[in-house]
């Protein structure tokens, strides 16, 4: 089930039962309230009944008529619909009437809602009154008196009101239209119900679709990416919690767009490693075996071969170098180092003294200018980063020309360069120098014995110290390279 759907049939639930089980308190309440209200005032009539029956009594100068007095207090009581008697136990109405009367104490009243064979409702109160002395007689009072207006009520016989019993005062409410009242009420209040739930059906089914359109668009936006467009994004409205998780959505996929591609390029660069490297070796490894195979097949001069053993000892030479390169690189990713404190200034002599047959070599003359300071190096890696980038250096230079290498402090680090005035790189080049197997000239670098590792080594080296190699170059002009490590604090020295 969609969540729309959900959110609209949760809300019409909570709608229905809230407005049904408020209306049915309600109706409750109202019917109570008019149930309350009209036994009180049967309870106020009845009293004013025995009220007004004690004080005949006890002003009784004339017959006492019965029927003549509940005919007077009826006329009081204007146009209520409450039915009066006085009667004996056995007269109360209602099939349990006299065992209801049974139990009241003597001047008690109790009161109960009682249905009759019709289905009506009426309020009954009795009030029980012990009669004392002498009061009536056979042939005063109770001669003719007929069966009253009231509903079950008998003839009153002269043993009924003898000296020393009971005398039951009652009255009889109909309450019938209290009942009448409350079903109109149910019967309109579920219509009432019937039209609230309509009206809020259509109010909460448009709603619902409304607030869940966002989630709506960001599942979109999900299939879109899970079928491969990573550049897709959700559009952001409002502030509420959709529109921060749309906003983290966006967050997540630029995240997971990004690991993509760098993923997509560690991917191509793995497979331009692989063919670089089976390139790399199928050049020399094809001379060596081309010359080799000549040596052992021909007769051949002297100069030819040396010429060819010429070959196949350069050729072994670039392949040792890619060995050790690659040997070190995986060295590098297997292994974590610790920096210690290095002073820079002997270091950078260090540095000279092992470059010096390199620098005769290629007749190279090197420029040192450090800065005193006290640095965090691996030293042996450090050596062979510096060795590696004035090699470079050396190889991109004419004979008779000048490296320099400097070291200088630069807020809080500690800056090395090396420089030369070579031929340069390509702009569009610098980018890519760093790649394993990269190599801007080809041809040259494989004359000098070039695998294309060295600043891929290089670059990792500087990593492991907290920066990457930063190149400047203009063709024609030289090339310089940098990268900062860090300065001892003085609790490292």
């Amino acid at each position: 089930m969609k969540f729309a759907w959900k959110v609209f049939l949760s809300s019409i639930l909570v709608v229905t039962a809230a407005f049904g089980i408020g209306g049915t308190l309600m109706i409750s309440s109202l019917y109570h309230q008019a149930l309350d209200q009209e036994l009180r005032m049967a309870t106020q009539e009845n009293r004013y009944l025995c009220f007004s029956f004690g004080t005949a009594v006890d002003s009784l100068t004339s017959p006492f008529d019965p029927n003549q007095f509940l005919n007077q207090i009826n006329d009081v009581m204007g146009e209520r619909s409450s039915d009066f008697s006085i009667c004996s136990q056995e007269e109360v109405r209602f099939p349990d009437g006299p065992e209801f009367a049974g139990n009241i104490p003597v001047n008690t009243r109790a009161s109960r809602v009682v249905t009759d064979e019709n289905g009506v409702e009426y309020i009954q109160i009795v009030t029980r009154i012990q009669l004392s002395g002498d009061i009536f007689s056979e042939d005063t009072y109770f001669t003719g008196i007929e069966e009253s207006d009231a509903v079950g009520e008998e003839a009153v016989s002269p043993n009924d009101f003898s000296p020393g019993v009971s005398c039951y005062l009652e009255s009889l409410t109909d309450i019938s239209y209290i009942y009448g009242m409350r079903d109109g009420y149910i019967a309109l209040y579920r219509w009432i119900l019937l039209a609230v739930v309509g009206v809020s059906s259509v109010i909460l089914l448009i709603l619902s679709h409304f607030l869940t359109r966002p989630l709506k668009r960001l599942t979109n936006v999900t299939q879109d990416i899970a079928s491969g467009d990573f550049s897709t994004r959700a559009k952001v409205k409002g502030n509420d919690e959709i529109g921060a998780l749309t906003r983290n959505f966006n967050a997540m996929a630029d995240v997971v767009e990004e690991k993509i591609h760098d993923l997509e390029e560690t991917a191509r660069q793995r497979e331009d490693f692989i063919a670089s490297f089976a390139h790399e070796l199928k050049t020399p490894l094809t001379s060596i075996i081309g010359y080799a195979d000549m040596l052992r097949s021909y007769d051949m001069d002297v100069a030819d071969r040396l010429t060819a053993a010429n070959y196949i000892f350069s050729e072994g030479k670039r392949l040792e170098s890619l060995s050790l390169h690659l040997l070190d690189l995986i060295v590098l990713h297997k292994q974590d180092f610790s920096l210690v404190p290095v002073d820079s200034a002997v270091f950078t002599k260090e540095v000279a003294n092992i470059l010096m047959p390199l620098l005769q070599k290629h007749r190279q003359t090197l420029r040192v200018t450090a800065a005193q300071a006290t640095i965090l190096l691996e030293p042996n890696l450090m050596k062979t980063l510096l060795y590696n980038l004035i090699d470079n250096a050396c190889k991109a230079s004419e004979e008779g020309g000048e490296i320099f290498l400097t070291g200088e402090q630069e807020n809080g680090q500690y800056r090395f360069l090396v420089q030369d005035h070579g031929r340069g790189i390509p702009k569009e080049e610098l980018g890519k120098i760093t790649e394993p197997f990269y190599m801007v000239d080809k041809s040259r670098a494989r004359k000098q014995n070039g695998a294309g590792l060295g600043l891929a080594l290089c670059r990792m080296i500087a990593q492991l110290h907290g920066d990457d190699l930063h190149f400047t170059s203009k063709l024609g002009e030289g090339t310089c390279v940098s990268f900062f490590v860090k300065e001892a604090s003085k609790d490292e020295t």
